[in-house]
């Protein structure tokens, strides 16, 4: 496994300012480029593509990015997807160009073959995409109603399981923290389904309180200001185990508890979601749902090659399993 001195040789850092970049510690001193690279470089140490021959470019694809550069590094999740369809398009021989939704128009994609567009948009944007007349693979969205080909990770099934490994082990009292998102417009502001299942889950189970959900954005800070927040309005009544809807979330969550003395996982178990780079290295590491990111990007860049070998095929969504792996800051 990658190790903090790995990614400090890698990033020509100390380890201290690795151990403090990757637990997202706002008080150090540290450039944006360098926080950048060291969080970059973990994700890419912790990436491991399978070997393939690379082959001549054919293919000019564009890559349309969601998230700004340093929305992403608060997010890594989106990063694990990118680099697996960086590795499966030179597989193929597909040059990628990266674009933000406003930089696409017929102008700058005239020598563009197709489209993998990372991330969630609205109606508006999408229809923005599929003017410009080229194939269009959607990931981390289900896009069927516009008839395009998608690929997406199952966060339902894992909301269900770590609800019902808490109470196997005792714990009833069950916060959530969760996201906003909204497409780059923000004309629209989209459904979290792990939000969504929570809530539905919670209720059917006779658990649902809701001083006990709290959201806000997906970024470590967000995470730390809802769980100071759950802390000092609630007291004793503090939940015993939390779902976090993503790692960055819950390492400022695990910081605010460290802050307040309160052990983990012995008074609060943590769960997150999508496995990111980080999450090994927290204290205690996180348990946390990995989403087949790897898997995610290969198949993004299939389901693109298919399209253009056949432009009438139906169109097909792409579901893929996530995984609980369970780690030292839960029960």
């Amino acid at each position: 496994m990658t190790t903090i001195t790995d990614i400090a040789k890698a990033a020509g850092v100390s380890i201290a300012t690795v151990s403090r970049i990757l637990n997202y510690d706002a008080t150090l001193a540290v450039t944006p480029e360098t926080r950048q690279r060291v969080l970059k470089t973990a994700e890419k140490l912790a990436y491991k593509p399978r070997r393939r021959k690379r082959v001549p470019t054919q293919t000019t694809v564009a890559l349309v990015q969601w998230r700004s550069e340093q929305e992403e590094l608060n997010d890594l999740y989106y990063l694990q997807i990118q680099y697996a369809i960086e590795a499966k398009a030179a597989s193929v021989g597909y040059h990628l160009q990266n674009f933000h939704l406003e930089q696409l128009d017929s102008d700058s994609v005239a020598n563009i073959q197709g489209i993998i567009a990372l991330g969630k948009y609205d109606a508006g944007e999408v229809a923005k995409m599929k003017a410009l007349g080229l194939p269009v693979v959607f990931v981390d969205q289900n896009m069927l109603a516009f008839d395009c080909d998608s690929v997406t990770a199952d966060y339902a099934g894992p909301i269900k399981e770590i609800i019902e490994h808490f109470r196997k082990v005792g714990i009833d009292d069950i916060g959530f923290l969760g996201g906003l998102e909204t497409s780059r417009s923000g004309r629209e502001q989209f459904q979290d389904v792990r939000t969504v299942t929570f809530d539905r889950v919670a209720k059917e189970g006779g658990l649902a309180r809701p001083e006990f959900r709290l959201i806000g954005e997906f970024t470590p800070d967000s995470g730390y200001r809802l769980m100071k927040k759950a802390i000092e309005t609630l007291g004793d009544q503090l939940p015993h185990g939390f779902i976090i809807a993503n790692d960055t979330m819950a390492v400022g969550a695990l910081r605010a508890l460290n802050e307040a003395g309160l052990a983990v996982p012995q008074r609060v178990s943590v769960i997150s979601f999508n496995d990111v780079a980080v999450a090994k290295f927290t204290t205690p590491p996180l348990s946390t749902v990995h989403a087949a990111t790897d898997q995610m990007g290969q198949t993004a860049v299939e389901l693109l090659q298919a399209r253009l070998s056949d432009a009438k095929r139906v169109p097909r969504q792409v579901n893929f399993k996530s995984e609980l792996v369970m780690r030292a800051s839960s029960l």
